[in-house]
């Protein structure tokens, strides 16, 4: 059905290019009508857009079945969305300057009798064009690819899709969030896919006095992923220390799963949580019952 959809395509595109190299005189089809002048304009105007759009469809179609074939993708890549978004932006801009001809507007002498307007028009649009064109760079850079889970300021999760004005990704809590390609590139991107060991890291924040040792807690949590052993590799746990406060300390819980998961890892995220919470309520009874020492000197609670 595909390559029957394609020849279609070339059949219309060689009857338009016909048409409108004056080939095939059609003239009879319109020449009882006293309008037979705007008839040939018309149709002349209509087989020019037609053909530019078909061309345009043609060589994305062909570029991307090359650029596959060449690397053997299957699925969609920045390359193949790089070449979309252009591709979507040619066939705006000959809509656009399709739709002026049909008027019999002149678009360079519009242009430039409305250039004032559209230098106003470009300030007031600046950061929509610089959104487009950083979203070009960050598709073809190939930094950052549909499938990566990166961090973005405060914002980790996977990459669903790439535009020309934003990044939609999926975070742990399957939200989307829409992140400007303008912030992208002015902040700082963590790609954790990228890294040659993926190692999936689980951050958070514990009160000293919850704390017995780091060694103990570390411990703890390996045990609590006994029932995750066959998909993490073995002896890749390691609770590493972030960052000392004055009340509470920063820590790493990490690991590496022998093949990457997202479901797995929202699983041991989630047991790994809930260890802890366990290991705070058991360390808060325990400080609890601790008595208060005596103020006066020379009294010690044994």
């Amino acid at each position: 059905m595909k390559y029957l959809i394609l020849l279609l395509k070339v059949a219309i595109f060689t009857a338009l290019v016909l048409i409108r190299l004056g080939e095939w005189n059609i003239s009879g089809l319109y020449a009882w009508s006293k309008y037979r002048e705007a008839w040939a304009y018309y149709l002349d105007a209509f087989a020019s857009i037609a053909i530019f759009l078909m061309f345009l469809d043609f060589v994305q179609f062909f570029t991307v079945w090359w650029y596959r074939r060449r690397h053997k993708v299957k699925g969609e890549d920045n390359f193949i969305i790089g070449v979309g978004n252009i591709y979507s932006l040619l066939v705006a801009v000959g809509i656009i300057v399709g739709i002026l001809s049909l008027f019999q507007i002149n678009v360079k002498e519009l242009f430039t009798s409305l250039s004032i307007i559209f230098a106003g028009l470009a300030i007031l649009t600046k950061d929509y064009i610089s959104n487009m064109i950083n979203g070009m760079i960050i598709t073809f850079s190939g930094q950052l690819s549909i499938g990566d889970n990166i961090r973005i300021g405060q914002h980790r999760g996977k990459i669903t899709d790439i535009t020309l004005q934003n990044i939609h990704l999926l975070n742990d809590d399957d939200d989307m969030i829409f992140i400007p390609n303008n912030l992208v590139l002015m902040a700082e991107v963590v790609n954790y896919t990228k890294r040659e060991i993926k190692r999936t890291s689980i951050d958070f924040d514990i009160d000293l006095k919850h704390l017995k040792t780091v060694e103990d807690l570390e411990a703890s949590l390996t045990d609590a992923l006994t029932p995750f052993q066959d998909v993490i590799k073995p002896d890749s746990y390691y609770l590493r220390v972030a960052e000392v406060r004055k009340d509470s300390i920063s820590l790493k819980f990490q690991y590496i799963l022998k093949q990457p998961n997202k479901d797995l890892e929202r699983q041991i995220r989630r047991r790994t949580i809930r260890r802890l919470v366990e290991i705070i309520s058991e360390r808060e009874k325990f400080v609890d019952k601790i008595p208060e020492l005596p103020d006066s000197p020379g009294h010690a609670v044994i």
